[in-house]
């Protein structure tokens, strides 16, 4: 029994031993964590940063968006300059152009919210609608012939016993906004009673 304590007492004795000798082969907290005070001290601040001219001119909004409100101008790569071209504020949100076969409305307000409030427009006056290409900005309308009424339901394409005729709405994006005429079936410009019609309904509702 008292040679199995002092072998018990010689293995604790190693192992107290090695555990200290193991401890001391550990790197110091100095090797671990570099100490870097003296090179913050020399540290001094970033300078500011600098924005592109185009960036600090404002943001830029396609005509989706509504137009800017301010002229903007950025560089593409190939170093060719787009500019965007504010909508007037001094100038009436709609506007008729009486030139002709070439009457027109001139709409200073984003093709999206232009073709939006067109197509509104429309229905609520009961247009037949038959067909509309957002991409190429046309609107077809069935209306039908005139019998020399001055009624507009003579015009109103719901009437279907009546004989039809193919108008189209054309919208452009140009700089200075939306531009709407009215073309007959073979896309060319028409003054007649419909498309003075056509363009007196639309004034009133594209300004809202």
């Amino acid at each position: 029994m008292m040679r199995m304590n002092k072998v018990f007492k010689l293995t604790l004795l190693v192992i107290l031993v090695g555990a200290v000798s193991a401890c001391g082969l550990m790197p110091s907290v100095d090797g671990v964590f570099v100490d870097q005070r003296e090179t913050y001290k020399k540290a001094h601040e970033l300078p500011p940063l600098e924005l592109p001219p185009e960036l600090k001119a404002g943001a830029i909004q396609d005509e989706y968006d509504g137009g800017t409100k301010t002229a903007t101008a950025y560089s593409s790569n190939n170093k060719a300059v787009v500019k965007t071209t504010p909508l007037s504020e001094d100038l009436p949100p709609v506007e008729l152009i009486k030139q002709g076969v070439d009457s027109h409305l001139m709409v200073r307000d984003s093709l999206r919210n232009t073709w939006r409030k067109t197509i509104s427009a429309l229905e609520e006056k009961n247009y037949d609608i038959e067909d509309k290409n957002r991409q190429t900005g046309l609107v077809y309308l069935n209306i039908a012939k005139d019998k020399g009424s001055s009624s507009m339901l003579s015009s109103l394409a719901f009437w279907k016993s009546a004989d039809t005729e193919v108008y189209l709405i054309e919208l452009k994006r140009t700089d200075s906004g939306v531009t709407l005429r009215v073309l007959d079936e073979e896309e060319t410009r028409i003054e007649n009673e419909v498309s003075k019609t056509l363009l007196s309904d639309l004034l009133t509702p594209l300004a809202q």
